[in-house]
């Protein structure tokens, strides 16, 4: 830096005739940023969808690449993606790890909406009834985020939530919810929650909601609805699904 003072200082040239090359410097720069930004964005989605449909085997890649990231590309990425993919691996020790260690400038904003989105998947991790009280109750409160992948990994772990509570009421309403939305992946969490909790009948009675009828399950959702309950290992929700496709299957035959 020295040198480039005593040079400038000695030079003929005055520094506003060095704008045009500090504009272009400072505008290369920030399409650099702009492009840096943007693949983060990319591939913090990436890793959302992967916490919430990938394999064991897909989660524990994602989880070994970031920890080997280089250090320029760590000032700019957070490590809320990885968090959640440990978290759904059931490392929560590192998903402990990777919230503590995120870039200081990745803050704000709709991260900020996010990190508490993995802040009630960490509760719901303990495992305690307190946990997974504080988990609902956080999510519950909780506005849209506005961006995709986020609002379904927000409906993914409350479901896991109530799910693993045993929360029949919370589970009815949510799947009321879910089932009047238009996004068919949403959908399928409401399909593990009616399933579970044969909210078709049961609950419906329990909760005086009974005339109040349910859409049909069709093949193809149900389908969907226990890969991906598989990938998280929940087998016996599994069963319970496939319950389901058996009586269809039953019926198709009858008929």
């Amino acid at each position: 830096m020295a040198d480039v003072y005593v040079t400038l200082s000695h030079s003929a040239r005055t520094m506003g005739s060095l704008s045009g090359p500090i504009v272009v410097a400072f505008a290369v720069l920030a399409a650099l940023l702009w492009a840096a930004l943007r693949a983060e964005e990319v591939r913090l989605a990436r890793e959302l969808r992967i916490a919430r449909t990938g394999t064991s085997v897909l989660r524990a890649t994602v989880t070994q690449r970031q920890k080997h990231a280089p250090s320029l590309a760590r000032l700019v990425s957070t490590k809320l993606g990885r968090a959640a993919v440990s978290l759904a691996d059931g490392d929560r020790a590192d998903a402990l790890d990777a919230c503590a260690g995120g870039s200081p400038v990745m803050r704000g904003g709709r991260l900020e909406k996010l990190r508490a989105v993995v802040d009630a998947d960490l509760e719901r991790s303990s495992g305690t009834s307190a946990g997974l009280d504080q988990c609902v109750q956080r999510l519950r409160a909780m506005p849209r985020i506005g961006n995709r992948e986020a609002d379904l990994y927000r409906i993914h772990v409350l479901a896991k939530a109530l799910l693993e509570h045993g929360d029949a009421p919370g589970a009815l309403a949510l799947a009321r919810e879910l089932e009047a939305s238009s996004d068919d992946e949403a959908r399928l969490y409401g399909i593990w929650l009616r399933t579970w909790f044969d909210l078709d009948t049961t609950a419906d009675a329990a909760a005086g909601d009974a005339a109040k009828s349910w859409t049909p399950l069709s093949e193809g959702p149900l389908r969907m609805a226990a890969l991906l309950a598989r990938a998280h290992g929940a087998e016996r929700l599994v069963e319970k699904l496939e319950g389901r496709l058996a009586a269809i299957a039953r019926k198709t035959d009858e008929e």
